[in-house]
């Protein structure tokens, strides 16, 4: 980690000025989580030489517009917000939680340059990132689309900053998201280990299980997550580690409800069962217990 003073300190820091994406954006975002910001927008080389930190403008170390890109691993070449989250990133995670080893600071570092810097970057780059059968906003289309159109009266400088609030709360859940799964993987391997069936694994609140399961449970073997959920009790398939669902809730309950579904299964306060026979859920724990051992036994011949 670079070391700095986890105590937030005063920076002067620019970027270019003009429309803005969400390369630059994202940028200020991660710097506003370790400083206090005074952001000046230009492309004035001396009002940026007198500058903190410098970013996609002014061809210096946070700048990718030079001919000599830096590229990850993966092959992605690097923009403002990737160096800047490089540099700063590991950082960021330990000011939000200093709990965290090193090997989780990683983690969480890798997971947010993942899903989400590594896109922003591309954009930025002119890559084209996916080909989608239905479009989908992506981050950098929505905080681009942040700009305010050519005919609006709307200043630039508030448009930017209502965006940078936006990629600070994007930024916040992405690192919230994999903190989660991270906080929860002991809970999901004790859990794992009390098993009374192998079929089942019983929580006892709801937390991100999905990737320390898909780690412990080597032989498949789990096929159902039963939870609490708002004083009722759900309960979820698993997707094995082809991301095919390794047993899908019985067909005659698909989109059943209440009363036709107690009818079906014979479980009294048997509430829902989803259309996509992934989850579902009931009054109590013996509800749920009872619906997943009758699913269990479901077979789909």
């Amino acid at each position: 980690m670079v070391n700095i003073d986890t105590k937030r300190s005063f920076k002067k820091v620019g970027t270019h000025d003009g429309r803005f994406h969400a390369d630059e954006v994202m940028a200020t975002a991660i710097l506003d989580k370790l400083f206090e910001l005074e952001v000046v927008r230009t492309r004035d080389t001396r009002k940026l030489g007198a500058l903190d930190i410098v970013y996609d403008v002014g061809g210096g170390e946070f700048d990718h517009h030079g001919v000599e890109k830096i590229y990850r691993e993966s092959g992605t070449p690097y923009a403002a917000c990737g160096l800047i989250w490089n540099h700063f990133g590991r950082n960021v995670i330990h000011t939000e939680d200093s709990s965290l080893t090193m090997e989780e600071v990683e983690s969480v570092f890798d997971y947010v340059d993942r899903f989400l810097i590594e896109g922003i970057d591309a954009h930025d780059n002119g890559l084209k990132v996916v080909d989608e059968i239905i479009p989908s906003m992506n981050i950098s289309a929505i905080i681009s689309g942040f700009n305010p159109p050519w005919y609006a009266e709307e200043k630039e400088e508030e448009a930017f900053y209502e965006a940078v609030e936006v990629g600070k709360a994007v930024l916040q859940n992405t690192m919230s998201r994999k903190i989660a799964i991270l906080k929860a993987k002991d809970k999901i391997i004790q859990s794992y280990e009390n098993r009374d069936r192998s079929e089942f694994l019983v929580l006892d609140t709801f937390c991100p299980w999905e990737e320390a399961l898909q780690e412990i449970d080597e032989e498949g073997e789990v096929v159902f997550i039963i939870y609490p959920d708002k004083g009722r009790y759900s309960m979820q398939t698993v997707r094995g580690r082809d991301g095919k669902t390794r047993k899908n809730l019985p067909k005659s309950w698909a989109g059943k409800e209440n009363e036709e579904l107690s009818a079906i299964t014979g479980v009294d306060d048997a509430i829902f069962c989803h259309t996509g026979r992934f989850i579902a859920v009931a009054g109590s724990f013996e509800g749920i217990q009872k619906l997943a051992e009758i699913a269990i036994d479901y077979h789909e011949d």
